[in-house]
């Protein structure tokens, strides 16, 4: 198991996602469409570029808090396709080692 989990949040309104350490709970990286810096350069705050825009911003933090692996299992009604998977893919892109683990 990898110490650090992935979390994406959804909705119609905006994305988020954070990594947090799977012991203390502790939030290491925060990013989300809802901050001022963000949505003010981003045209929708709901759609793909939005979310590839997310995971670029989520990569940068979490490499300077020094994560560098996490590991993202998605919830119950959740898929691995469209948005989430734009953030995942993003993520890895970015330098970022996500281990996804499918039911």
């Amino acid at each position: 198991m990898e110490p650090f989990t992935l979390d994406v949040f959804i909705s119609k309104r905006f994305v988020s996602a954070s990594l947090t350490h799977r012991v203390t709970s502790k939030q290491v990286a925060v990013a989300g469409t809802n901050s001022k810096d963000i949505k003010a350069v981003l045209r929708s705050r709901s759609d793909i570029p939005a979310c590839i825009a997310i995971g670029r911003i989520l990569a940068e933090r979490a490499k300077e808090a020094d994560v560098y692996t996490g590991s993202y299992t998605p919830r119950g009604r959740d898929k691995f396709e469209g948005k989430i998977r734009a953030v995942v893919q993003s993520l890895i892109d970015n330098g970022i080692d996500i281990k996804v683990y499918l039911d």
